[in-house]
């Protein structure tokens, strides 16, 4: 049952990120922010597309969420350096929480450098 949840709730969170990029939906003012790059896929139907997240401010450990269409939903607990690899083109939904639940949405796309 919690698994649904996280799903629905990672669903509505991502439709959220492709409506705005970096986003604090925290209360109040914070400094967490993060820092991305991207490296595009060589072609459509490849996954050799990456993105690197560099988080700063806030109070760790960060837990990040990653969901998207074209892969699995992912968390990752405790690193502010963190390089997602061997991914197809496709739009990818960025959720950050800190310590002290604060919270920054990023929306990131990886393209294909040939699109065939």
């Amino acid at each position: 049952m919690f698994r649904f949840y996280f799903y629905i709730l990672a669903l509505l969170t991502y439709s959220i990120c492709l409506q705005a990029n970096a986003q604090d939906v925290s209360n109040g003012t914070t400094d967490l922010s993060v820092s991305v790059k991207t490296k595009d896929a060589s072609t459509q139907n490849s996954k050799d597309g990456n993105i690197q997240l560099d988080i700063t401010g806030g109070n760790e450990p960060y837990t990040i969420f990653i969901v998207s269409t074209v892969i699995n939903h992912q968390k990752f607990e405790g690193k502010n350096k963190l390089t997602l690899e061997n991914l197809p083109p496709g739009h990818f939904g960025i959720i950050i929480q800190d310590k002290n639940n604060k919270i920054l949405q990023q929306s990131v796309t990886v393209s294909s450098e040939n699109r065939e």
